[in-house]
């Protein structure tokens, strides 16, 4: 990491490219919480109300990191599965997840959750692994870069907070990600909520400390229909970097 000269460091002061996602991923799901179930039940609720009803969608999951879970939240109703990261260790490491034959424990966790959440309306296949794999690609690619107006519906869970100190940077990867769907289109997303930072195989890397009011106020002018649920916040970080999430789903303006 290389500190700013002029205040909070920016996401390009900071050498993603030495992300380690196995390291992380023993780190933040190796043992799974109570409040990532809550998130992908979450999710997967928004995913049932997600307009146009009764049709699949092409969906882009922005800053998908070391988890499969968003891939797993979207895939029930995913026509297409983008799934959009800016490390390249990360690319690889999705690739080689999705290109295994076998589930993780964790991630078999995880997708019985994401099941139990779609039920009634959709039955569900025990292995999600061919379905993911049809509908999903790995594309390298900043959120900073998104394109705009391209997907139905969109989800972010921990990106924009994590990449950068600097407030800015925050509003601007948060824009970015509203305006990556069509008008009226979904968006799903979850932040950390009074983080400090975090640390990957002693690597720091940053987290801009937000709050509720925080992201209401970025995504007041860019989407409709706004939803918020607080999930586990607490006063003393529960895990490297976290202390609880906020939960958000929108209508994109």
């Amino acid at each position: 990491m290389t500190p700013d000269s002029d205040g909070p460091a920016g996401n390009a002061s900071y050498s993603w490219s030495d992300f380690d996602p196995e390291y992380y991923f023993n780190h933040y799901y190796g043992e799974p919480h109570a409040d990532d179930e809550v998130v992908i039940r979450s999710a997967c609720a928004a995913f049932k109300r997600a307009e146009p009803l009764g049709e699949k969608l092409d969906i882009v999951d922005v800053g998908t990191g070391p988890n499969l879970f968003p891939l797993m939240c979207a895939a029930p109703r995913a026509a297409r599965i983008t799934a959009w990261e800016y490390a390249e260790s990360n690319v690889g490491w999705l690739q080689a997840e999705l290109a295994t034959t076998t589930l993780r424990p964790q991630w078999q966790h995880f997708w019985q959750v994401a099941q139990a959440a779609c039920e009634p309306e959709l039955s569900l296949p025990e292995d999600p692994l061919p379905m993911l794999r049809a509908a999903a690609e790995v594309r390298r690619g900043s959120v900073y870069d998104l394109p705009e107006r391209t997907w139905d519906a969109a989800t972010m869970f921990f990106c924009a907070e994590s990449i950068t100190e600097k407030r800015s940077e925050f509003d601007l990867a948060c824009h970015r990600f509203a305006r990556c769907v069509k008008p009226g289109g979904s968006l799903i997303a979850a932040f950390l909520v009074g983080s400090s930072g975090y640390a990957v195989a002693g690597r720091p890397f940053p987290v801009l400390n937000v709050s509720e009011a925080d992201i209401l106020d970025v995504f007041a002018p860019l989407a409709t229909n706004i939803r918020t649920e607080r999930i586990g916040i607490v006063e003393a970080e529960i895990r490297s970097g976290y202390s609880g999430m906020l939960f958000l789903t929108a209508r994109a303006v």
